[in-house]
């Protein structure tokens, strides 16, 4: 029995013997190298974790990812990666001037008050009726004024013209108008 004993790790040992001189038959001078610099890389990324106290972090990454928030900033960061790559130099530079722009109207109407007093005048509604009307009323006008005719010209059409009840009243309208814009009392 110490015989079978004896011979069953003489096998296991030349097998394992012969697994190692395999793997060294195996591995060239240039795995070698790059394993150790794989190594070496991997030792000087976990130095850099520690030193910077990265491992803080860990936790707050894992929430985020649970939460679904990092696949959200992952999203984000490739839409704004999207968005630099398709703006070129000029859209670039007409953005900033737009922006620019905008800051300084908002600086300008900040400035006074007028911007509160704007924005205070376009909440009321009968304000924002009158533009609501206004604005439809100039698009129903465009339309139809594309479908016109031609005017002939001339002082027989310019009468035909005023002779009308709904041109007369614009007339009026626009007469009152012209008053209270220059500030003349009633």
């Amino acid at each position: 029995m110490s015989e079978t004993q004896t011979a069953e790790p003489t096998g296991e040992t030349e097998e394992i013997g012969r697994l190692v001189a395999s793997a060294r038959d195996a591995l060239t001078d240039d795995m070698v190298a790059r394993l150790a610099g794989t190594a070496g890389e991997t030792l000087d990324l976990l130095d850099q974790i520690n030193r910077n106290r990265l491992v803080d972090v860990l936790p707050v990454i894992k929430q985020l990812a649970d939460n679904g928030d990092l696949e959200r900033v992952v999203h984000l960061a490739r839409l704004l990666g999207a968005a630099e790559d398709a703006l070129n130099d000029d859209m670039v530079a007409r953005l900033a001037g737009v922006a620019s722009d905008a800051l300084s109207l908002l600086e300008q109407l900040t400035r006074n008050n007028a911007l509160g007093q704007i924005l205070t005048f376009l909440l009321r509604p009968e304000v924002q009726n009158v533009l609501v009307r206004f604005g439809e009323a100039l698009l129903t006008a465009n339309n139809e004024y594309q479908q016109l005719p031609p005017a002939k010209g001339g002082i027989g059409g310019l009468w035909r013209l005023l002779q009308e009840p709904n041109n007369q009243q614009a007339v009026q309208f626009f007469g009152l108008f012209g008053k209270h814009l220059q500030g003349q009392p009633q």
